[in-house]
């Protein structure tokens, strides 16, 4: 019979384990209420790139295994919303929203962990995608407000390095500052007026709003008005039901 899980990928469960422990002083916890379904999701990402990863020539990065599980975990990130986008209930009938919640709770240790043991994982680490997709879990970890801090300390010099996106930079920076109680700097976060069809996206307020898009500019942004209407429009059809024809 064919081992459908490697050795390897066996070691890429083990920070998700580590969940069933106690926690450290200080880290997060999260109850393993749904924990079967969450290795069900983490076997369900590695099953079928096994194989397919052991026959490629290894990435030229510093710390693969780490890459691998940061795509792993933002596999599981990514399911509930992309079921949500897809208005697609959940077969179980879970609130996905709460999956989701879930889920942040359930990979904020391992990103604690993640951080004690290599810093930023930038591109020379993990990986474009890979470090796209580290920064992608700590923007989902509003609710340690203090780690996100963290993460964006630790991001800004990688930036000036070219070791880290600078737009993955400015949303960072935009979130810590709604989870802290500050102005924003770029305008990436919004908040909604309207609904249906005449909802429209407006930006939280913002530090010195009149220099908003020369900061976004510096960092590779479009133009605020065109961030906001892009995002209006999307968010517009995402609220017309599905197999509606306009």
């Amino acid at each position: 019979m064919r081992q459908l899980i490697s050795t390897h990928s066996a070691r890429l469960l083990l920070p998700a384990l580590t969940l069933l422990q106690a926690p450290a002083r200080g880290e997060a916890y999260v109850k393993p209420r749904l924990f079967k379904l969450y290795l069900l999701l983490l076997l369900m990402a590695m099953i079928g790139r096994t194989d397919a990863t052991a026959q490629r020539t290894p990435p030229a990065v510093l710390f693969p295994h780490l890459s691998q599980t940061l795509d792993i975990l933002a596999y599981v990130d990514q399911w509930p919303m992309q079921r949500m986008f897809q208005q697609q209930p959940d077969s179980a009938g879970r609130n996905l929203e709460e999956v989701e919640k879930e889920n942040y709770a359930r990979h904020q240790p391992i990103l604690e962990k993640i951080v004690r043991q290599y810093g930023y994982p930038g591109f020379r680490q993990v990986g474009e995608k890979s470090s796209t997709n580290f920064w992608l879990l700590v923007q989902h970890a509003g609710a340690y407000p203090r780690f996100q801090r963290q993460v964006l300390r630790l991001m800004k010099p990688e930036v000036k390095r070219k070791n880290a996106n600078p737009v993955n930079y400015a949303y960072l920076t935009d979130r810590v500052a709604l989870n802290t109680g500050h102005l924003g700097e770029y305008g990436t976060q919004v908040i909604y007026e309207g609904a249906g069809p005449t909802i429209r996206a407006v930006a939280r307020p913002l530090r010195k709003p009149a220099h908003v898009n020369k900061r976004r500019a510096a960092v590779g942004l479009e133009p605020l008005e065109t961030y906001l209407e892009n995002t209006t429009n999307m968010t517009r059809e995402m609220s017309v039901p599905k197999g509606l024809v306009k």
